[in-house]
């Protein structure tokens, strides 16, 4: 296409890329032009969806995060629980869990 360069690391065409660049922008742009066209800004349309709730009339207003994300930990409830229950607060032990799982990772990565 264009003259390429060659180095250590490979063949690098800055045609390809910009090609890439031009599809991958036209196929995301087709994806978001496949959304709903009736949506109106600054209608309720717009508005939060706070569990059928009426929003408090605030500057400011956070939900925790575990309001927002009931049905993801009720489903997982299984799994969390056990995560809870080795959870410390230690950062001395995830520095230990971090060393020990790198040193498995580099034995398979040997093996």
């Amino acid at each position: 296409m264009f003259s390429s360069v060659f180095s250590g690391a490979g063949f690098w065409d800055a045609g390809v890329w910009l090609l890439m660049f031009v599809f991958v922008g036209g196929y995301a742009f087709g994806i978001r032009r496949m959304g709903r066209s009736d949506y109106k800004k600054g209608t309720d349309q717009d508005e939060v969806y706070y569990s059928g709730n009426v929003m408090p009339d605030v500057d400011v207003f956070t939900v925790p995060a575990s309001s927002s994300y009931w049905g993801f930990r009720e489903a997982l409830k299984g799994y969390y629980s056990r995560l809870s229950a080795m959870h410390t607060g230690i950062a001395t032990e995830y520095v230990g869990w971090f060393v020990l799982t790198a040193a498995v990772i580099l034995v398979l990565v040997i093996v």
